[in-house]
């Protein structure tokens, strides 16, 4: 009986070392991987970078961005910025030039899921093991395995004036927004985006006859049109309620810290999030330094930039302003991998409800 108790032992305190030495193996394997990385970003004297004007903030983020890269990786690169085309497009241009064999003309890819996807599809970016080798980096923040690391999280819904809109009438839902309890508050004067994608998106969530049924009745109710990023217009109360508004969280937290009575909110459960990653192209003319990029942003010191200069942050980092607020604003948010398989479908999927829906807004 003894002695197999001290086997028994033994065997356990065998497979215990087992498991520290493979332990110490995998992290002197990050250790060594981001050795490499650093070594060649080392060659790479610059990154260029393209994307929308406002990016993180614009050029004075870009450049504190780039201060704290070379700081933290012990670098003297330089990020070479320029404004870009949307989104859709800058995808559609990196394709293009991974199949004609030229370098890509952005190091970096910044974009949602539904960029992502496309991107995913046509094997355009590089395959990386960024949790394997970012220690501050975890799985869920790779929203594409390997492709693309989570940067911000934004929350697109209702944003209003808070000096027009009082608390006791104020929407909570979307569908408070079509209520005719609450809807004569802004009967004839509600901004209504005038892009589709938004109400298709709504389908994940709702049936296809309950998406048209809304939007009839917003329709009904509306006072015009209000871009993304024309939120001052419900400041200044040309429009005292928008219906949905691109980043309206963070946009409120913008506004109300020069003191405007704006107000977002969430407008479905869950919410429908744009998760904004960053990924590198196959064809990265300076594919280390871009990696190393890409895994600064997502750091807390990355993000501390990025709440600085455009108040958006990721929820997956602990101790952001999004963390904190999705936390104590018990918010669930649509899982990354359900709106990923929404946008793998392709545009043929929704292509009959998206016709329908930009008839409507066209009324």
């Amino acid at each position: 009986m003894a002695k197999n108790i001290l086997r028994h032992r033994a065997w356990r305190n065998c497979f215990l070392t087992l498991l520290l030495l493979l332990s110490a193996a995998c992290t002197l394997s990050a250790a060594e991987s981001l050795d490499r990385l650093i070594a060649g970003a080392k060659k790479e004297p610059e990154l260029t970078f393209i994307a929308g004007a406002g990016a993180f903030g614009g050029p004075r983020a870009l450049s504190d961005l780039e201060a704290a890269l070379n700081k933290k990786f012990g670098l003297n690169a330089r990020i070479r910025f320029a404004a870009g085309p949307e989104m859709n497009a800058m995808a559609a241009r990196v394709i293009t030039e991974l199949k004609s064999g030229n370098k890509s003309s952005t190091d970096i890819y910044h974009g949602s899921q539904s960029h992502f996807s496309l991107l995913h599809q046509e094997k355009a970016l590089e395959q990386v093991n960024w949790s394997g080798v970012f220690p501050w980096i975890t799985k869920p923040m790779e929203i594409f395995p390997g492709e693309g690391v989570l940067i911000f999280t934004s929350l697109r819904g209702i944003l209003y004036n808070s000096n027009l809109i009082p608390k006791e009438k104020a929407p909570k839902t979307y569908e408070d927004l079509v209520d005719p309890r609450l809807s004569p508050t802004w009967a004839g004067k509600l901004a209504i985006p005038p892009y589709v994608s938004w109400l298709v998106e709504l389908w994940m969530i709702w049936s296809e006859e309950r998406v048209k049924n809304f939007t009839r009745k917003l329709v009904a109710l509306s006072g015009g049109r209000l871009r993304y990023g024309e939120e001052e217009r419900v400041v200044s109360g040309e429009f005292p309620i928008a219906a949905n508004m691109g980043g309206a969280v963070e946009q409120m937290w913008k506004w109300q810290a020069k003191g405007a009575p704006l107000v977002a909110v969430a407008g479905s459960t869950p919410v429908l999030p744009s998760y904004f990653q960053l990924g590198v192209p196959k064809n990265s003319a300076h594919p280390n330094l871009a990696k190393l990029f890409v895994a600064f942003v997502a750091s807390k010191e990355g993000q501390a930039i990025l709440e600085k200069h455009e108040s958006v942050s990721s929820h997956l980092v602990e101790g952001t302003k999004m963390a904190r607020y999705l936390r104590d604003s018990k918010i669930v948010l649509q899982e990354p991998k359900d709106s990923i398989a929404f946008y793998l479908k392709g545009e043929d999927s929704g292509l009959q409800l998206k016709e329908e829906i930009t008839k409507m807004l066209k009324q």
